[in-house]
């Protein structure tokens, strides 16, 4: 998948801008505050249909405007599909895939990963962080994830209301539980599955990125026991009945489902040791590239194409030895990215299209 081209208006601080994207590495050079984080987010805003900075999408709108429109054009394999999302403050957004209504969820639609500064904290950060980061890319490779998913918090919220009642309806609580127990041990099955993924992807991304700066380990950790080592459907759904069974009473008490995806995370090991407790902050920094760049392969496994990979100033927290490392991989890589930096002359050394920016415009390519 590559994209091929992204009109901007009223975005931001970008009054108007066009880019034509080359198909792999593509630079957006320039210093703080001039617009290069935004080119990004609108690309990210047009695949997915939310940006990764705000949850308000009223705050992208330029100052003094009250809309701001994303045309993009991209291909998959032989296919070329257009994209518009268009944004008024008193009509909300509107989708277009091909010049017909499309939502944010359409088979055709542009697909990216996104590295930003805050990834950085999916080593030492909440577990929630390091669940959104394995249901997003789940969800952008398989429709029956994202379904299974839904259901899950679905059934999830109307047990945890269950549950603050009092009395609680056995006959609701059974049917509830027998629900929650179904989609718990689907999605946890995916969950382990595309670990096991990632886990053998982000060994040798974190060794090409490092150089024997030693081995990572990741495991997904469920938030109540196993009785034995298989894992699977049938075992999973087996202990979360025993679960359930012998922690009825505790759970009415809390008013809360206590087990479940909701409060599994993922477990990064750094040589054989807790990565958020041992590991350096350089260390966990590497750890989080390498998982985003595992991301971008594990999507190629499961989906058969590439996502766009969208690169928010990485550079600044690598050595140069680092730096070296990242820029030949993805600067030879078969997928499509964008990086953004401050003007840096190692990227010189690199094949790529080269863009300045200055004050929300593209002001030289090269």
């Amino acid at each position: 998948m590559k994209l091929k081209k992204i009109e901007i208006s009223n975005f931001r601080n970008i009054s108007q801008l066009e880019y034509t994207a080359a198909p792999g590495l593509n630079v957006l050079i320039g210093d703080n505050a001039q617009g290069k984080t935004n080119i990004l987010e609108a690309i990210f805003v047009l695949a997915t249909g939310s940006s990764f900075r705000t949850n308000n999408d009223r705050l992208m709108v330029q100052h003094d405007k009250n809309k701001f429109n994303l045309k993009g054009v991209h291909s998959i394999e032989d296919r070329v599909i257009s994209t518009e999302i268009d944004y008024n403050l008193n009509r909300g957004k509107q989708i277009k895939i091909n010049s017909k209504k499309a939502n944010q969820n359409n088979q055709n639609r542009l697909r990216v990963v996104v590295f930003t500064p805050d990834d950085l904290y999916l080593v030492k950060g909440s577990p929630s962080r390091r669940r959104n980061y394995i249901d997003y890319i789940l969800k952008e490779v398989s429709n029956e994830y994202r379904l299974l998913a839904d259901n899950y918090y679905r059934i999830l919220k109307k047990r945890n209301e269950l549950l603050k009642k009092s009395p609680v309806s056995e006959s609701t609580y059974k049917l509830l539980s027998e629900l929650f127990i179904e989609y718990s041990a689907k999605i946890i099955t995916a969950r382990i599955t595309f670990i096991n993924l990632l886990d053998s992807l982000a060994a040798k991304n974190f060794s090409q990125l490092n150089q024997d700066a030693g081995i990572i380990k990741i495991k997904y950790a469920l938030s109540f026991p196993l009785k034995d080592d298989k894992v699977n459907y049938q075992t999973l759904t087996e202990n979360l009945i025993k679960w359930l069974e012998e922690n009825k009473e505790n759970e009415i008490r809390r008013k809360t489902s206590m087990v479940g995806p909701h409060l599994d995370d993922i477990n990064i090991y750094l040589n054989n040791k807790p990565a958020r407790l041992f590991a350096s902050q350089g260390q966990q920094r590497n750890i989080a590239v390498s998982l985003k760049l595992s991301e971008v392969q594990a999507f190629k496994e499961l989906s058969d194409y590439y996502p766009v990979f969208l690169l928010d100033e990485v550079l600044a927290e690598f050595d140069d030895q680092r730096k070296r490392s990242l820029l030949k991989q993805i600067s030879s890589s078969e997928y499509q990215s964008f990086l953004t930096s401050v003007f840096n002359d190692m990227i010189n050394s690199f094949e790529g299209k080269i863009s300045i920016v200055k004050n929300g415009e593209i002001k030289r390519n090269t």
